[in-house]
């Protein structure tokens, strides 16, 4: 296929993370071929120093028609994505659709609304998709990001011509193993992965249940451990870049209950995906691997920082505020409750449950919040 010029829509965090899945795809005629647009001026001498491509403010209509792109990437918040669709890009497909001229393809970073809006916004002419990119890649100079996955969703109702279809199912590859989920089960899909991301939180509650009993846990020490802990689940090549190990927590009571919450963790996030109709397999490389990724990243950066960067992705209204909203509602001090009387050989089997159904309270909620998002209903 051809190297088509690309215009990104709504040139922000997100679509600056994925710069490394244009340089896939354009090579080195990035700077020629793309085209970033940003919604404003704020910012915008960063986001150009960050980027090897023009980026500029506005003039979306005036772009599209000088770049005549292939791909436009639309990466605006989800609660502009009505303003955009409906009233430039519509107009603009519209346009070419009077000039018999080539439709280009739509990726959307967005998971609310689902794919089959565009479809029914752009019409059925238009080879619309979500992409969402797995948001883990390098830390400490550790390449993770095959651990994770991320995602891509086609409207049924749209047969793609193979050729374009095979570069969207690769476009996010250099940022995770990326899985082909249903277009209406893209937000069920993600609501999994955000649940998943609260792996920080059972790591800070190990460290502090030691601290109590006058023990020293590092956050390496108990992410290492869980993650050999979830080997059992968990075992593609990706997982080697890292090594693992239970050496940091010797008391065996401890060790019991950490292997119990993830496999607690595991069934409440799979059980919401049965709800949801998502497949098997990929539920089960979406919880394993996310799992994998966020110990990972727990393994290897200080606490302070993994605060920080939850702090930067739980953005009011968004899907992690939400999880963590979630879990602050009464689980993670029961977590904390049960691994103390645990630890003091005070083993009540039922805690399983209760702890599968936070994982699938928070799994549940996360996906509510997120069909709210755009304020698009479907």
């Amino acid at each position: 296929m051809k190297k088509e010029n690309v215009v990104i829509i709504g040139m922000g965090f997100l679509a600056t993370y994925a710069i490394p899945c244009y340089e896939r795809l354009l090579g080195d005629e990035i700077g020629s071929r793309l085209v970033g647009i940003k919604g404003s001026d704020r910012g915008l001498k960063e986001r150009q120093a960050q980027c090897n491509f023009p980026v500029q403010v506005g003039k979306v209509r005036e772009t599209l028609e000088e770049k005549d792109p292939g791909l436009i990437i639309l990466a605006v918040k989800p609660d502009q994505i009505a303003d955009m669709v409906e009233g430039t890009l519509a107009p603009y497909y519209q346009m070419l659709r009077e000039k018999e001229e080539e439709l280009p393809d739509l990726y959307s970073f967005a998971p609310a609304p689902p794919v089959s809006y565009y479809y029914d916004a752009l019409g059925s002419d238009v080879n619309a998709a979500n992409q969402l990119p797995n948001m883990i890649s390098h830390v400490e100079g550790y390449d993770l990001s095959q651990a994770g996955v991320s995602f891509v969703s086609f409207d049924s109702r749209r047969e793609w011509p193979e050729e374009k279809k095979r570069r969207a199912k690769e476009f996010l590859s250099p940022t995770g193993t990326v899985v082909e989920i249903a277009g209406e089960k893209a937000n069920s899909f993600l609501a999994m992965q955000v649940a998943c991301h609260l792996m920080f939180e059972l790591n800070y509650i190990v460290q502090d249940i030691a601290k109590e009993n006058g023990k020293e846990i590092s956050l390496a020490q108990s992410a290492s451990a869980f993650r050999a802990l979830l080997r059992k689940r968990f075992h593609e090549p990706c997982v080697e870049v890292l090594p693992w190990s239970l050496d940091g927590i010797d008391d065996e009571n401890m060790r019991e209950f950490m292997e119990m919450t993830l496999d607690a963790w595991y069934d409440g996030v799979y059980r919401f995906s049965e709800t949801a109709g998502i497949p098997h397999e990929a539920a089960d490389r979406m919880i394993c691997g996310t799992m994998e990724t966020f110990h990972m990243e727990a393994q290897l950066e200080p606490k302070e920082v993994l605060v920080q960067n939850t702090k930067n992705h739980a953005t009011p209204g968004g899907y992690l505020e939400m999880a963590l909203i979630t879990i602050n509602n009464g689980g993670y001090k029961y977590i904390e409750d049960q691994m103390r009387k645990w630890g003091k050989g005070e083993k009540d089997r039922l805690i399983r449950k209760e702890i599968e159904q936070i994982a699938f309270s928070v799994a549940k909620a996360v996906s509510d919040r997120g069909k709210t998002t755009s304020g698009i209903h479907k």
